[in-house]
């Protein structure tokens, strides 16, 4: 998924039409068969279609629309659908406006059937937020590769390939002055590496850096190594330079789970001191909502599994744990099954960043769940 596409599915409104979004759990070590998972979209069908006519009013035309675009997602799970080795599906759909979306992933999803005139994105944004694009440089005495990784997809980009000397076996002054040689060159080669992987960064601007290198020939490419790379470097690892994609993918995704839980529990270890300075973060279920409403949320954290009932302004979406009446249209609020959702959806439908974290982390906890830190 690319920026663009994600803005092309946040830009899609139907104002007439039931848009359903599905998010579900194709994982084939806990659904092996076909029937599993078509079972659990069976579940989901009956709540979605309950909070559809609670929460957006649906007109009889638009709940037989629904119920023909529901009908449809199931005959698509059933006859079309093909894992391909993925783990989690996304579809969005509005049957009357030809408007079809299929998103596999790797990494699995919690199962979600959402309703709205809009597609609902925050789930997906959440899914990829854990993945920020990687670069993974492969590299050898004689040749280099470069790999782009992001939301568990890896792609190899290019290839830099310098024909270094072997090591010449003569004996004598011969042997000396060819080792100097061939030691020479894998140094050019080894700055040449160097190079291209920084032109690489300054055209994708990836967050993270790994090298696949043997032991005894990373210091040599540290020296070379352009600061903004170093500052990048999330790990390194020893790996074969013809290693297949499988084997880099093997290598990447241990440093990148590190990596994700290290900055998640920086930020986890950072909110206490931050709530209690009340500069930057807000923390409790109203203090967000109004941060939402004021579209101030750069990144919202919430616990896993945090839901809380309440309501929304259909005017001008505010949202709120216990007003009935809206602050600023003074309607009529709609009742929301959970508030937590449509906030996040709000706040990323505002370029937020969503983060959910396992429940128990004290500061979190003692936030009442949810956290939120501020634009301005």
């Amino acid at each position: 998924m690319t920026a663009t596409e994600i803005a092309s599915l946040r830009d899609y409104v139907s104002h007439d039409h039931p848009v359903v979004s599905l998010y579900l759990d194709v994982d084939g070590a806990r659904f092996p068969r076909r029937g599993d998972y078509e079972a659990e979209f069976s579940f989901l069908v009956h709540e979605a279609r309950r909070r559809a006519r609670q929460e957006l009013g649906l007109g009889k035309d638009q709940e037989e629309a629904l119920g023909a675009g529901l009908s449809a997602l199931g005959e698509y799970l059933a006859l079309e659908f093909e894992r391909e080795g993925a783990r989690g599906l996304v579809v969005f759909s509005c049957r009357q406006e030809d408007f079809w979306r299929v998103i596999l992933l790797k990494q699995p999803v919690e199962n979600k059937l959402l309703v709205d005139f809009k597609p609902r994105i925050a789930p997906l944004v959440e899914s990829l937020s854990g993945y920020e694009h990687f670069c993974v440089l492969l590299t050898n005495k004689e040749m280099a590769r470069i790999f782009h990784a992001y939301d568990g997809e890896l792609a190899e980009r290019s290839d830099i390939l310098d024909q270094v000397p072997k090591r010449h076996n003569q004996g004598g002054w011969e042997q000396n002055k060819l080792q100097r040689w061939h030691e020479k060159e894998v140094r050019i080669h080894l700055k040449k590496t160097s190079d291209v992987t920084f032109d690489f960064f300054r055209a994708e601007r990836f967050d993270h850096f790994a090298v696949g290198i043997s032991d005894e020939l990373w210091p040599e490419l540290e020296k070379v190594l352009h600061p903004y790379l170093k500052e990048r470097l999330a790990g390194r690892f020893n790996v074969d330079i013809n290693a297949n994609i499988n084997e880099v993918e093997a290598k990447l995704f241990s440093i990148e789970e590190e990596e994700r839980r290290r900055e998640t529990q920086e930020l986890l270890d950072s909110l206490g001191p931050e709530l209690e300075a009340g500069k930057n973060y807000v923390g409790g279920l109203d203090d967000v909502l109004a941060a939402v409403n004021e579209r101030r949320v750069d990144l919202l954290i919430a616990e896993r599994g945090f839901s809380r009932t309440g309501r929304k302004c259909n005017a001008c979406s505010t949202v709120s744990f216990g007003e009935e009446t809206c602050p600023n249209c003074r309607l009529d609020m709609t009742p929301l099954t959970d508030v937590v959702e449509e906030a996040k959806e709000l706040a990323v439908r505002q370029d937020a960043r969503l983060i959910t974290v396992p429940p128990g982390h004290p500061a979190l906890k003692q936030a009442g769940g949810i956290a939120a830190r501020l634009r301005y």
